[in-house]
Parts: C-alpha cells; sequence; structure tokens
C-alpha cells in the first residue's frame, strides 16, 4: 500500500514534506517525496493531511479509566492512594476489562498507537481479547506487607508473558514505587529484565509526602504506611532516587516515572547514570505539584517522554493535550521536541529507537494521520487537533473506530 499526504513527519526530517510511505506486511518499506506506485500496488491518498509515527504513551493505567471524576483533583497523595484502593475492591473482572477496551478506544482516538501500561490484574488479560494497539504491558509488582519469594515472582512473571506470545508490543516489569516495593524486589525486577530483555518501570519522587517520607521519615504517607506494618527503616536516611541509583537497581532500561521531587545530590549520580523520565504533565497539574524539573533533567543526561497516568488523576488520554499542558511551562521548546517525546524519546526507552515511533524503511507500520488546516504549520497542527485520526494503522493494518469495542464500566 502506497499512502499519500501533503505533510509527512518522518521525525528523521527537521521540517514536514508532501510525500509518500510505501507499507509492506507490518512494516514501512520506503519513505519520500517522490515515490510512485508499483504495478497493481493499492494507493490512498489522503489528501491535505498531516501523517506522522503512531504516537507512544509512555506511562499509563488503563485498569483505572473508568475511575474518570472519581476524586477530585486537590486531594493529598495519600489520601487519594486510599481512595484508590477503595474503588478498586468495588471493582469486579468484567469492569476491569470493561475499563481497559474503553482505555484503548480513547487512546485510538486520539491517535496514539502504542501504550506502556501497567498491567495490576495480570490474571484478567487472559480474558482480554487480542488488543488493536501495540501494547507493553507491565506487570505492577507490590509487596508492602509481605516480601515476595524470588520463585514467586519469576513464576508469576512467566505465566503472564507467556499467555499471549502473539499479542502486539510485548511485557516488562513494574516494581510500583520506593515506597511500595522493597530494595529485593527492585533488585529482583532489574534481573528479570536484564535477563530476559525487557524494559520495567517504576513511579519515583512523585509526591512531596514521598519525599517526606524518605528525606525525614515523617509524613501521611509514612503514617499511613507504617500502619500498614510497612518496614520504615529506610526512611530519614536520603532520597529513595539515590538509594536505588547508588544500589544499581536502576538500568539504563528504566522507565523512571515522575521524578518531580529529585535533590540536588541525586542530579550529580544522574549525570553519571541518566534515566528515561516519563513526565505525565495533567497528572502533574491534577496534584498540583511544583514545576517540573524538565531543564536539570535533561542536562543531567536523561530521555523526556510525555504519558498520561490514568483517568483517575486526568480528564483524558490525549498525549496532545499533554503536550498543550506543558507548553504552558516550557514554551520555548520546539515543537518538534514536543512530537519527538511521544514518538522516539518512548522507543529508544525500550530498546526500539528506528523502529517504532519513526517513518523509516524498516521501521513498524505504525501510522497516523490527522486533517492539516490551511495556514497552519503541521507540527502545531497535529499538536492543538483535537479531532480523531483519519488514519489509524498498526502493524500495518488500519484500525476503524467501530473494531474498538467496548464493555459496560462500573459507575464510580
Amino acid at each position: 500500500m502506497l499512502i499519500r499526504a501533503d505533510a509527512l513527519l518522518t521525525m528523521d526530517h527537521p521540517a514536514a514534506f508532501a510525500g509518500a510511505v510505501r507499507v509492506q506486511d507490518a512494516a514501512i518499506a520506503a519513505v519520500g517525496p517522490d515515490l510512485t506506485p508499483e504495478p497493481g500496488e493499492e494507493v490512498l491518498d489522503l489528501g491535505r493531511s498531516v501523517l506522522l509515527p503512531g504516537l507512544v504513551n509512555a506511562h499509563c493505567h488503563l485498569d483505572y479509566t473508568a475511575f474518570k471524576g472519581a476524586i477530585f483533583p486537590g486531594t493529598s497523595f495519600t489520601e487519594w492512594i486510599k481512595r484508590i484502593n477503595a474503588i478498586k475492591k468495588s471493582f469486579s473482572p468484567a469492569d476491569i476489562l470493561g475499563s481497559i477496551q474503553e482505555g484503548f478506544r480513547l487512546l485510538r482516538a486520539s491517535g496514539c498507537t502504542t501504550v506502556f501500561n501497567i498491567a495490576a490484574y495480570p490474571d484478567i488479560l487472559l480474558q482480554l481479547p487480542r488488543p488493536a494497539l501495540r501494547t507493553w504491558w507491565f506487570l505492577e509488582l507490590i509487596d508492602v506487607r509481605s516480601r515476595l519469594a524470588q520463585d514467586e515472582v519469576l513464576a508469576g512473571a512467566l505465566q503472564f508473558f507467556e499467555s499471549r506470545p502473539d499479542w502486539p508490543g510485548g511485557f516488562g516489569l513494574s516494581p510500583h514505587a520506593p515506597y511500595t516495593a522493597s530494595v529485593e524486589l527492585y533488585r529482583l525486577a532489574r534481573h528479570c529484565s536484564e535477563a530476559m530483555g525487557m524494559p520495567f518501570t517504576t513511579h519515583i519522587a512523585e509526591s512531596v509526602e514521598e519525599q517526606e517520607m524518605f528525606l525525614h521519615g515523617e509524613g501521611p504517607l509514612h503514617s499511613f504506611l507504617r500502619d500498614l506494618g510497612r518496614p520504615m527503616d529506610d526512611c530519614g536516611q536520603g532520597s529513595a532516587l539515590s538509594h536505588l541509583l547508588e544500589h544499581g537497581l536502576l538500568n539504563e532500561h528504566c522507565l523512571a516515572v515522575h521524578l518531580n521531587y529529585a535533590q540536588d545530590y541525586d542530579y550529580a549520580l544522574l549525570r553519571r547514570h541518566p534515566l528515561h523520565v516519563v513526565h505525565c504533565p495533567k497528572c502533574h497539574e491534577y496534584f498540583r505539584h511544583g514545576r517540573f524539573p524538565l531543564e536539570r533533567l535533561r542536562d543531567a543526561g536523561c530521555t523526556i517522554s510525555l504519558g498520561t497516568d490514568s483517568l483517575a488523576s486526568n480528564d483524558t488520554l490525549d498525549l496532545r493535550a499533554e503536550i498543550r499542558q506543558a507548553r504552558w511551562t516550557y514554551g520555548d521548546i520546539p515543537q518538534m521536541e514536543w512530537l519527538r517525546m511521544v514518538t522516539t524519546h518512548p522507543a529508544r526507552a525500550i530498546g526500539l529507537e528506528g523502529r517504532l515511533g519513526v517513518l523509516r524503511p524498516g521501521a513498524l507500520a505504525d501510522l497516523v494521520a490527522f486533517p492539516w488546516p490551511e495556514a497552519s504549520d503541521p507540527a502545531e497542527s497535529v499538536i492543538q487537533s483535537r479531532e480523531e485520526p483519519i488514519l489509524f494503522m498498526v502493524h500495518g493494518q488500519v484500525i476503524s473506530p467501530d473494531s474498538m469495542s467496548t464493555a459496560p464500566t462500573h459507575a464510580t
């Protein structure tokens, strides 16, 4: 198939150009301004539109899609966690399945072809139909009350990963956060990640309350977890990030989510061990965090990607809205750099640089196209668009809105 558009944003070129992309099977075979149809080749001419790689959401919790509006903004982080736990107890497997499928529908509607999703209910995935979107399922690991035995984690992970080998995407591990996952669990996650060639992700330095807990051994999060029976001997001894980095528990394939409150000494460590950092701008605003330290993280050598987090702390799963939100704080960053944060940067984080998030021969055929209004810059028109894509392709297959079926979701 030859797909033509008046503007191509390949992510390899600094500016858009009129041209075409040839798709063969599940991959891009050619990209250029002068491609002509081969004998018998199907041609799709999108006219005045912007064709670009499908967007990549670097952090999401699809399980929580049905939680939208259940918790008002401004709630303290600890109270938010308590409310999340209470809502989760009321959800049935059917509710969770419906939530995941609705999340996929919303992602497709905003041009997101790939999502890095945290899977809190891996057993539920056995009932989930093969997703249309390219999805990395990160198995959430928590051992607040009891330490998990290594063989239990390995057995559970292998069952989880091997249950759906033909799904588009891949699998990974997610020790939830330093306040809910032990050092032993982080060490195990890194070992499994390297042994199995998988990425792993974790939440770090997300809130002031997490900062109070680890730096000073106090605060509402400290009290809440202490009362749950969590050992607190790692608190009051410095930042959790420095502890993880100094003990070699985060490798170059780790996606560090948030990093809103890194300490000065953390940046010195990051310069020696830079991470792939995921920023979730609208979630950041929901919790009323201070200014995200984007410049300092980039200066330390970290690569920044964007994610939506969940609808429990957001009102949309649209990455274009995340860019618009972030630009209120960082308006001087060029448009193409923002688009790289939702294409090439997350691809690099999971080891697929040049294969995902780019229009290039040999790359995966994950493409989206949006209308291109008159007298507008192509990249800016994508960022400002509220419309659904006029083309949505994953693995060389066009995915229509009608194919994104949903199940009833639990009322919250």
